[in-house]
């Protein structure tokens, strides 16, 4: 501890007036000060100039005022140049030195012989002492770096010295000073978002989450590693953790610490954990993309669902609620059973990624993680593993659509009986979605970073002999049945997505190929994809119809927005139907014969007697219904850009199938709206003409689009384009499939053969 010392009282007075020595004071010695930093602020007041009159006047009335008010501080002769001060007085000032700039400051001359030898720091007055200045601890941080980052990739440097406030440069020119620096963390620029992350809310929440981490080393035991875990993704499902986690990079970390804790190798409850956390970073497409550009995302969740079946889905068989005998023989034992229940509910209702009526499984959120990530990061050395879990989904399908037929429901309540054949429509749109990709072209090789779409069709040669068309047309046809089944409301919008993603799948696969096309054709696929044209018809015609006045007034708004957004969907899948049918009829003459014999009812609402075959008494041939559709839309001769692209499309289509097919020319003339076979034909035509016109010229401006964006993975369509889907098989609303329209020039050379074909049989019938 400082303490105050007892001067020395063997020094002698400058001006002889300290005469007595005290011979106990002469035994302790003043300490010796370093030397000074700062001048004073009494060297700037006073001239204090070496033999001037004001120094000799300070001089003389400081030993005055010293002799009356205080007593005599005798100063110890110093030997050489050494400075001593006390730590007393009225400054208390800390040993503070004094440079030796500013010897003589109390009055001294250098030149008076009798000061020389004496300690001059002796005759610096109380006054000096209160204004004397030194380094503040602020300042010696600032000087030293204290406060910066370590993980500063830039080394510190001091700030420059201070300039003046302002020099006049020429005749009145005031240049300005630069700007001071301030002090460190004083709104100061940034250096670094680390240096962020290391004082801020990153860093404090790192050091929260940090005990995490520690229950996942791979030498915790496994109750210690499932218990972190499952709080790490139960705390992801709140909105301000995910945030923090997101801006402190922890979301790439905790998937490198659960890996290396054992997610992924086996374990049910980590499997589980490890898929979960997965669905959960797929929310933001950005993390997910960084997640899988800097770990072994892709490839470990593609293991996970390659091994991924019904009886062996964790969560799946938890949904099923399965006794523990039969959990026990699937290998979850009672305790992972509280663990995967704790999870089902988890994912049900914290997470927000699905519905409340879902049945949740590994499989879902392995598939969902996998469909939101961006096509281009998908390598196509996994498609072997999506095909397989894929066809697995689609093998009970064929019998339930026998069942419904018999009278028994199309799905049954989740039990251990129904766990082995229940659908996972979610499950089944994301496999879909990802292989209308592949389909696409928009994978890439791990080998090469273009793409191969050349090879992807001759890639699913072997699955279209092994019945992966037939799945998908059961697949059409149970959504379609559960879509339309008030008792299976719950399931109605999954199943509804999935069978616009079927179709999607199909309109890729019967592109100008033969063997798809033969594949899928069948009597029940044209009867379902006819009755869906009609009934999506119907739909258009409900939700757009005008309403009175008083009819305003007694409808709710909600089922206003509601009617129109099933319009909307109803337009969509009836584009889609019509071009899976142009696809057909293009490369399939066994199309034409199929659509001519097929009879149904243009009323027929696809009851459970009329799934596979209609049974209606007022039934008539496919195309005649067919025909029907194509005259509500003729009845008004309006400028809407959706009814005049229908229109066209259905005439290009009606060329498609009665050329080189008389049976076919005599029913379409026959139902299709007019007076004389003339008058249809050249409506016919004119439709056909303006379709190919738009066709021609949407090609035209979105080639120039693509050939300006040749470098970016997608481009943007102006407004007034339209829905790209109202071009159903020629177009539809992915870029992708848009350019793999535009780079066979095909469409506008069909839509010209259909328009000259039209105009033969004009000139005919003439």
């Amino acid at each position: 501890m400082l303490r105050r010392t007892a001067t020395e009282s063997s020094t002698s007075s400058p001006s002889g007036s300290f005469s007595s020595v005290d011979n106990h004071n002469q035994s302790h010695s003043a300490p010796r000060t370093p030397t000074k930093l700062a001048k004073t602020r009494s060297d700037s007041i006073i001239d204090l100039t070496l033999g001037s009159p004001s120094s000799r006047q300070l001089s003389q009335k400081s030993q005055s005022l010293e002799d009356i008010s205080s007593p005599p501080h005798p100063v110890r002769p110093s030997l050489g140049a050494t400075n001593m001060r006390t730590y007393a007085g009225k400054s208390r000032s800390f040993l503070v030195a004094l440079p030796a700039a500013q010897l003589g400051v109390g009055g001294l001359s250098r030149s008076n012989s009798d000061n020389a030898g004496l300690d001059e720091s002796a005759l610096i007055g109380s006054q000096e002492d209160e204004f004397e200045l030194e380094e503040s601890y602020t300042d010696r941080r600032i000087r030293w770096g204290v406060d910066n980052s370590e993980d500063d990739p830039r080394p510190w440097s001091p700030p420059p010295e201070a300039a003046s406030p302002g020099k006049r440069k020429g005749k009145g020119k005031l240049v300005e000073a630069p700007p001071v620096p301030l002090p460190n963390g004083m709104m100061n620029d940034l250096k670094s978002i680390t240096e962020l992350r290391s004082k801020g809310e990153s860093r404090r929440f790192l050091d929260d989450v940090g005990y995490l981490f520690e229950g996942l080393e791979a030498s915790s035991p496994l109750s210690v590693r499932r218990a972190s875990a499952l709080e790490i993704v139960t705390k992801l499902c709140e909105p301000d953790f995910a945030r923090k986690a997101k801006a402190a990079d922890f979301l790439e970390r905790t998937w490198q610490v659960l890996r290396e804790a054992g997610a992924g190798n086996g374990d049910k409850v980590m499997d589980t954990i490890l898929a979960f956390y997965a669905a959960l970073v797929s929310r933001d497409t950005r993390d997910l993309t960084d997640l899988v550009g800097r770990s072994d995302f892709l490839s470990a969740l593609y293991n996970m669902l390659d091994g991924l079946e019904r009886a062996n889905d964790p969560l799946w068989l938890i949904s099923c609620a399965l006794s523990d005998a039969e959990l026990r023989r699937a290998g979850i034992q009672r305790a992972d059973k509280a663990l995967l229940a704790g999870l089902e509910k988890l994912v049900k209702k914290k997470s927000g990624l699905f519905d409340p009526d879902e049945t949740i499984s590994n499989r879902l959120l392995v598939s969902t993680a996998l469909a939101a990530l961006p096509s281009s990061c998908q390598d196509i050395v996994h498609i072997s593993s999506l095909l397989r879990i894929f066809q697995h989904e689609l093998a009970p399908l064929p019998s339930r659509i026998s069942v419904y037929g018999s009278g028994l429901p199309i799905l049954s309540p989740l039990s251990a009986s129904s766990s082995l054949d229940a659908p996972s429509f979610g499950h089944a749109d994301n496999c879909l979605r990802l292989l209308d990709s592949y389909l696409l072209g928009r994978w890439t090789s791990s080998g090469s970073s273009q793409s191969q779409g050349s090879s992807a069709d001759t890639r699913l040669d072997s699955d279209r002999e092994e019945g992966l068309a037939a799945g998908i047309v059961s697949l059409c046809s149970v959504c379609d049945v559960v879509a339309r089944d008030p008792e299976h409301e719950e399931h109605s919008i999954a199943a509804s997505n999935c069978m616009e993603s079927a179709l999607r799948v199909l309109i890729s696969l019967t592109h100008d190929d033969v063997q798809w096309c033969q594949a899928v054709l069948d009597g029940q696929l044209a009867l379902w994809i006819v009755r869906l044209v009609v009934q999506s018809q119907r739909h258009q015609s409900l939700g757009n119809r005008p309403l009175k006045r008083e009819q305003e007034a007694e409808s709710d708004l909600d089922d206003l927005v509601a009617d129109g957004e099933r319009a909307a969907t109803s337009l969509d899948r009836q584009c889609l139907a019509l071009g899976l049918l142009t696809n057909l009829a293009q490369v399939s003459y066994a199309a034409k014969d199929i659509l001519r014999t097929t009879r149904l009812s243009f009323q027929c609402a696809g009851k459970r007697a009329c799934t596979t075959v209609c049974h209606c008494t007022s039934r008539v041939s496919a195309l005649s219904c067919l025909a029907l559709v194509y005259s509500q839309h003729t009845k008004s001769e309006t400028e809407d850009g959706v009814e005049s692209i229908i229109r066209g499309h259905m005439a290009v289509l009606f060329g498609l199938l009665m050329r080189d097919c008389p049976d076919n020319q005599r029913i379409l003339l026959d139902t299709l709206p007019g007076t004389s076979d003339k008058q249809k034909l050249e409506r016919l035509t004119e439709h056909a003409r303006d379709f190919t016109s738009f066709y021609v010229d949407f090609t035209r401006r979105i080639s120039q689009v693509v050939h300006s964006h040749s470098q970016s993975q997608s481009f943007d369509l102006d407004d007034d384009d339209g829905p790209i889907e109202d071009l159903g098989g020629f177009a539809v609303s992915e870029d992708d499939r848009v350019g793999k329209m535009l780079s066979d020039s095909h469409g506008e050379a069909v839509a010209n053969d259909v328009v000259s074909f039209l105009e033969s049989l004009i000139r005919s019938s003439s």
